[in-house]
């Protein structure tokens, strides 16, 4: 995956949301194949005042945890501002799940303001913060070299820690069953909904 410089501007005029993405929709596979999102525009940005948090709940022993952001003064987290219609933000924000929408003003790198949305999760008190699993944080890397993000933060993504599963023991694989089942229903429901609206408003996607 390589775009480098090449990449457009966001503005209000082509795009009725502007999201940031800081997180595996940043990467086009993610994003575009996955979610089959098209996005008008996608512009390398900072966020200011925001941290890059890994502190969204996954699947033991498999996808630790997920990113987020949160709110923290003098810190940033680099992304990018994607122009959305606004059936797809919706769509995104329902298959997302336990995020919160948040208004943020992101800068663009050529020094451009951009008021965004963006996704936050509330950090739960017994669970703090993971290693994101090395699939996760290779979709980070990916998605930043991509869009040509600051050397720097793909330097720090680059030198994150990540959790690489080993064998399970039998207590361990019963924790994953109990976890998996209920949050892949979960899944599926919001998914399955999204998408029934999609093609009852006549959407092929």
């Amino acid at each position: 995956l390589r775009r480098g410089d090449a990449y457009a501007l966001a503005t209000s005029s082509d795009a009725d949301v502007v999201y940031f993405a800081y997180g595996s929709n940043m990467n086009p596979t993610t994003f575009e194949r996955v979610r089959a999102m098209r996005p008008t525009s996608s512009t390398p940005c900072v966020l200011r005042g925001f941290e890059l948090a890994f502190n969204v709940p996954g699947v033991p022993y498999v996808e630790p945890a997920f990113a987020s952001v949160v709110a923290r003064d003098g810190a940033e987290c680099h992304g990018v501002a994607h122009g959305v219609t606004r059936d797809e933000w919706e769509y995104l924000v329902t298959t997302e799940g336990s995020y919160d929408v948040v208004d943020v003003d992101c800068e663009a790198y050529d020094g451009r303001k951009l008021r965004c949305k963006t996704l936050t999760h509330r950090t739960l008190k017994n669970f703090g913060e993971r290693a994101p699993s090395l699939r996760y944080a290779t979709l980070l890397r990916e998605g930043a070299r991509f869009h040509g993000l600051d050397e720097a933060w793909i330097a720090r993504l680059d030198a994150m820690e990540t959790y690489e599963p080993g064998e399970l023991d039998l207590g361990q694989r019963a924790a994953l069953a109990l976890s998996v089942g209920p949050t892949l229903l979960a899944a599926a429901s919001a998914a399955g909904a999204a998408a029934a609206k999609r093609l009852s408003e006549g959407d092929g996607r």
